[in-house]
């Protein structure tokens, strides 16, 4: 047999290699897609999970800790700096119109100054008031925002411009308006 002879061959392998390849490519791509879907709701679903571990039966040690995540992931979540008091928290939520997050910073600022210890139906309260919190208000991350801000930008110039108002110097500047 020759090389003419044997070229249909030939191709049959290198075909059923790529085939292969790619099959090995699209798997890969998928895992990758789905490490990439599950990343992003990972910090919301961690500060859960670290509510959820809570043991209710020591109420000093689990207001404590509710008091640490609480802090730390309104911190993360409205980008806040350094370690606010519950009311200042509060008046921060009042302006955000952030009905569940000002209840439970008044229910903390009564628990940790009044002196008074929590019973185990209360702090079941307080986690479940946190949880809810939590998963309403999702922790943006960095390109998150960005995007965020690029599309409320975007949105913004269209309303402008239905609006009937030109924006920026180039309305203004008669030779400028004529290169639009």
């Amino acid at each position: 047999m020759s090389f003419a002879a044997n070229i249909g061959y030939i191709i049959l392998g290198c075909v059923a290699i790529v085939v292969v390849f790619l099959g090995i490519l699209a798997v890969i791509e998928k895992k990758l897609l789905i490490k990439l879907l599950r990343s992003r709701t990972t910090r919301n679903e961690l500060y859960i999970q670290k509510i959820a571990k809570i043991n209710i039966d020591k109420p000093d040690e689990a207001l404590s800790e509710i008091d640490k995540t609480a802090k730390s992931f309104f911190r993360e979540a409205f980008h806040m700096e350094g370690n606010p008091e519950y009311s200042e928290l509060e008046n921060f939520f009042l302006k955000k119109n952030n009905r569940k997050a000002v209840g439970f910073s008044r229910i903390m600022t009564t628990y940790l100054y009044s002196g008074m210890s929590p019973e185990k139906p209360d702090l079941q309260e307080l986690i479940k008031l946190l949880a809810e919190i939590i998963s309403s208000n999702k922790i943006l991350s960095k390109e998150e925002k960005a995007e965020l801000d690029k599309k409320s930008l975007k949105k913004s110039m269209e309303k402008q411009k239905l609006a009937g108002k030109s924006s920026g110097i180039k309305s203004r500047i008669s030779f400028l308006r004529k290169i639009k």
